[in-house]
């Protein structure tokens, strides 16, 4: 989510647009057979072909493609080390305490990051950037060489939930962020869970599950309530489990 974050910073992209593209070298095909032997998340790409930027973020959000998100890197211009102090400035700037990224892709064990701080992120990416709205509410995306790939976020697409990123690695365990749409009256309200750390036998949906129950316990604090200035939407339950991010200086 930083990645998509800084990069949209970077390269601002509305929804329908499909912004700078990028072409596939020898070398960004040399990096995904090696996260392929490595069985690393990563989405087919064949030398000579173009890649624009919403079509690396759909593969990058949708099906944790790590090598896309190592195109977008090259798309900003940016070298590797500088794009990942953005990140870390990102994260001082919108207040993620205790997070830290080392890489691009979340997959190195120098990611460190809290479920509150990846719940604040996870609403500003949602609030300010529509055109990530409109990708991780898909269950499935269509990408140039790959074709059809599915998103390895759980429950994408039923019962109210739309995104927003799962992952997965041997020492952070299964990992979901999950944006749900709950109508009340003629409201909706987006509230947002976050499971991390699961191990097991299937450790990703696992997340998904517990991430999905959390919501549903999170309906129940949301209520229309009578005030002196007519029926509103408030939160009813524990104080402490609202977050409330620092508001930056938009772009």
């Amino acid at each position: 989510m930083m990645t998509a974050w800084v990069v949209l910073h970077r390269l601002p992209l509305s929804p329908g647009e499909t912004g700078p593209c990028e072409t596939v070298n020898a070398s960004d095909v040399a990096l995904y057979h090696w996260d392929l032997d490595v069985q690393l998340s990563s989405v087919a790409i064949a030398r000579g072909e173009t890649l624009c930027e919403n079509t690396l973020l759909r593969g990058m959000l949708v099906h944790s493609g790590s090598n896309y998100a190592q195109l977008l890197v090259r798309l900003t211009g940016m070298r590797m080390p500088t794009f990942v102090a953005a990140m870390n400035q990102a994260a001082r700037t919108l207040g993620l305490k205790n997070t830290r990224y080392s890489d691009v892709t979340g997959l190195s064990i120098g990611d460190q990051s809290t479920a509150q701080s990846q719940a604040i992120l996870a609403a500003r990416l949602m609030t300010d950037e529509p055109v990530v709205q409109g990708i991780v509410d898909l269950p499935q995306v269509s990408l140039p060489v790959a074709g059809i790939v599915v998103s390895y976020t759980p429950f994408v697409g039923e019962g109210g939930v739309v995104g927003v990123k799962s992952g997965y690695t041997n020492a952070a365990g299964g990992c979901d962020v999950m944006a749900t749409n709950n109508v009340i009256g003629t409201s909706v309200i987006t509230t947002y869970a976050v499971v991390l750390g699961e191990h097991g036998y299937n450790p990703l949906g696992t997340a998904g599950s517990d991430a999905l129950a959390l919501s549903r316990s999170i309906r129940s604090s949301i209520a229309r309530v009578n005030t002196p200035s007519g029926r509103q939407i408030e939160w009813i339950g524990a104080p402490s489990d609202v977050v409330v991010p620092v508001i930056a200086a938009r772009r």
